[in-house]
């Protein structure tokens, strides 16, 4: 009789198999979005999922002023203390057959054959979705990185160097100079530091960050400061574009990224290219919602939201969803306590396969 073997670090998880080839089967807690479709699908009834997801949301850019948090059964509490895994396997009834790992929109089981992971095989099927950057169109503005929701996107740039955009000479007359510090307080670019302390008095202005915008000529009430700008960005001069070209590169993580479209949205150039693995609709019912704000800690996509509250102790009234930015996974849908969300998928992004088993566990996706 072949047994699987389980090792749990943290709450991550592997289970293994040795027979004629090695199978082993990968879950990172921190990546699991709480979906339940690998629950649904599992062919064994060997997954099952905390009651509400047992997520941990990170609240940056969500609004929850308003709304009171739900906290049943203690959940919430329960998983910042890292006591609690969202995802129970019992490996005595898994069979190591891939499907979790194949359904899984966010990547967060892997199963390996011979250390290959599935994805990697044609034999099986995976999602058709990803989110590319066109180089040649990106210009490295950091909107996408910052829209994120899953951290999955890393831009490095290489900023010109300041000198070949602008040059000039400041030099301050430390015998005119009355050390009022008017200079200091009015320099846009923090450049020029004034000591004032009698006795060791003294003016210094840091080249490397003036700009020679004169404010701090101009503005001198004893015109100590001689200043002139050589070549600047303002009108026209001949500024060499070469000398402007702001390099580097924008990188994708293909673990972290769900393809939820923000990155596509947000990006000035249209460089970003987002393919969703499910096509469908989201729903919301103001009747139903309670406001507990539950969907909103849960959805990996940051598409729900409550609208900024005018002043102190109003309260929102209604959810506000994005389906552009909505992958269908049906988190939502599946913790809300008033069934006020509904998710219909209607349509499965995958690469073709021949198995009838794997085919209508993608066709069992569409609600």
């Amino acid at each position: 009789m072949i047994k699987n073997e389980k090792e749990i670090k943290g709450n991550d998880f592997n289970i293994t198999r040795s027979a004629e080839e090695l199978r082993k089967l990968s879950f990172n807690d921190h990546v699991c979005i709480g979906c339940g479709i690998c629950e649904s699908t599992c062919p064994v009834e060997a997954i099952s999922l905390d009651a509400i997801a047992n997520i941990e949301r990170n609240y940056t850019g969500t609004y929850f002023s308003g709304h009171e948090k739900i906290t049943q059964n203690n959940v919430l509490e329960t998983n910042k203390a890292g006591n609690k895994t969202k995802l129970t396997i019992n490996e005595d009834k898994c069979v190591l057959c891939g499907m979790c790992s194949g359904l899984c929109p966010a990547s967060a089981l892997t199963l390996t054959i011979d250390n290959e992971p599935i994805k990697n095989i044609d034999a099986y099927p995976s999602y058709i979705a990803y989110a590319e950057c066109n180089d040649d169109e990106c210009i490295y503005c950091g909107k996408c990185e910052i829209a994120c929701p899953r951290d999955a996107i890393t831009v490095k740039r290489n900023l010109p160097e300041r000198a070949k955009l602008v040059t000039g000479e400041i030099t301050p007359d430390k015998d005119t100079c009355i050390y009022c510090g008017v200079c200091e307080e009015m320099c846009p670019a923090d450049a020029i530091d004034v000591t004032k302390a009698i006795g060791e008095e003294d003016i210094v202005i840091d080249t490397d960050k003036c700009v020679y915008c004169l404010v701090c000529k101009k503005a001198c009430p004893v015109e100590a400061i001689t200043a002139v700008c050589r070549l600047c960005p303002y009108g026209e001069y001949d500024l060499d574009e070469a000398d402007a070209e702001i390099t580097g590169t924008t990188i994708i993580s293909e673990d972290d990224c769900i393809s939820c479209g923000w990155c596509e949205g947000v990006c000035p150039t249209d460089a970003m290219t987002v393919k969703k693995p499910f096509e469908g609709t989201l729903v919301t019912d103001p009747e139903k919602c309670g406001t507990c704000g539950a969907c909103v800690d849960l959805c990996p996509c940051n598409a729900l939201s409550f609208p900024k509250t005018k002043g102190p102790g109003e309260r929102s009234v209604q959810i506000v969803s994005n389906d552009d930015y909505c992958i269908k996974c049906g988190a939502c849908a599946r913790i809300c306590p008033n069934d006020a969300i509904e998710v219909s998928r209607t349509g499965v992004n995958h690469t073709p396969t021949n198995s009838e088993s794997w085919t209508d566990a993608l066709e069992a996706l569409k609600n």
